[in-house]
Parts: C-alpha cells; sequence; structure tokens
C-alpha cells in the first residue's frame, strides 16, 4: 500500500472510531469507493445563516469533505451544502490557519464544526466580508460564539488566528442558552453582500439582529 492509501486508510479507521456514535456530528463516506476520498458531514450544532438579509439561528449543517490527490501534502477542500454565516466560510471553509500535512481529518472535522459555532473566527482575512463586519460589532455583544458544543476531539497543537470572546459559558463547554431574539440588534441598515469590500470597514454603523425558526 502506498503512503497516499496508508494514510487514506488510518483518517478512514480513525473517523469512524472517534464519530461512531458522536450526538452531534454523523460522518459518511461518498461512493463505494474505500478508503474514501470524499466525506459528507452532518452537523448538528448551532450556527447562523442568512435569511434574507438577517442572519438567524441554524442548528443544522451539512458539509462535503474531499480529499485532493496530492492529500496531505495539500489540505482538504470543504464545501458548505447548507449556507453558513461566518467569516471564514463561504463557497468554501477556510482551514489553511491550522491545516498541516500532520492534521488528521477528525481534527478538521472537529476544528470545522467549531467555527460553525463561531468558536474560531477571523475577521483579518476573511472570505466573507459582511459577516466579519458583522463580527467586529458583536463580538463584545455577549453574542459569540453561538454555540458552545465541545466536539469532545484534542486540540490540534498548530498555531491558528482565531476570535472568540471568553466567556463563563465557553469555560464550561456547555449549551449556550436560547436567546430571545427580542433581545438582539436591531437591524439598523440592510447587509450588501454583493458588496463585501465595503464590509470590513467597522467604523460604519451596522447592528444587525439574529432570528430563529
Amino acid at each position: 500500500m502506498n503512503p497516499r492509501l496508508r494514510r487514506l486508510q488510518a483518517d478512514f479507521e480513525l473517523v469512524r472510531d472517534v464519530f461512531s456514535g458522536h450526538p452531534h456530528v454523523r460522518v459518511e463516506p461518498v461512493g463505494t469507493r474505500l478508503p474514501p476520498e470524499t466525506y459528507r458531514i452532518e452537523y448538528r450544532l448551532r450556527g447562523l445563516r442568512l435569511n434574507g438579509e438577517q442572519p438567524e439561528y441554524a442548528e443544522a449543517h451539512t458539509v462535503d469533505l474531499m480529499l485532493p490527490r496530492r492529500y496531505p501534502a495539500e489540505k482538504p477542500y470543504a464545501v458548505p451544502v447548507t449556507p453558513v454565516f461566518h467569516p471564514n466560510i463561504r463557497e468554501y471553509f477556510c482551514i489553511a490557519d491550522y491545516w498541516a500535512a500532520g492534521t488528521t481529518l477528525v481534527d478538521v472535522i472537529s476544528r470545522m464544526g467549531d467555527m460553525i459555532q463561531w468558536r474560531i473566527y477571523n475577521v483579518a482575512s476573511p472570505l466573507d466580508g459582511i459577516a466579519a463586519r458583522w463580527a467586529a460589532q458583536n463580538e463584545d455583544s455577549g453574542l459569540l460564539p453561538v454555540g458552545n458544543i465541545d466536539m469532545g476531539v484534542a486540540e490540534v497543537n498548530v498555531a491558528i488566528k482565531s476570535k472568540a470572546p471568553r466567556t463563563d459559558e465557553t469555560a464550561s463547554g456547555g449549551d449556550r442558552p436560547a436567546e430571545d431574539p427580542r433581545d438582539l440588534p436591531v437591524l439598523e441598515s440592510p447587509i450588501i453582500p454583493e458588496e463585501p469590500e465595503a464590509a470590513t470597514d467597522p467604523e460604519d454603523d451596522f447592528v444587525v439582529s439574529l432570528r430563529r425558526d
């Protein structure tokens, strides 16, 4: 077995062992090839999505994780199947800040769960300027992170750029209680997704409310 196939097999076995029966994550291979090169991941975690021009809570998320031909020298490519509102997620998840060739797929899946919950975000180099601007104006409001599920996976010993305020809820690792949307910031100016460049300027007034289904 060549080194790449050995790595794919090791990742497959570790993913199966760690996430089999996990209460918040379901990982399934895509296709019939074993070891797999594509996975579909279903997260049961609180995150955000856009409903028109309003961010709202979302409790379920689906992601496709694909392993390129040069994996693990080249990082995995993760695509949100369901929309996610986050500074570092748009057409794909930006995982470059914490990827290294020794990073396992378990680490990647865990970190993407933390990103969905806004436990990890980086407004300095966003994929979604609108989400970065919203984060900059709300990071001291107590809204973030929006979820606090501990994935139960060991931390990856690599440097990452992240921004998440420390709260008692974060320290305890428990679920964040559901907020009343009436207590959240009120929309005072519209979101214009077609103009992400303007979204990185924190000086403009931009306060957005959250809604839940």
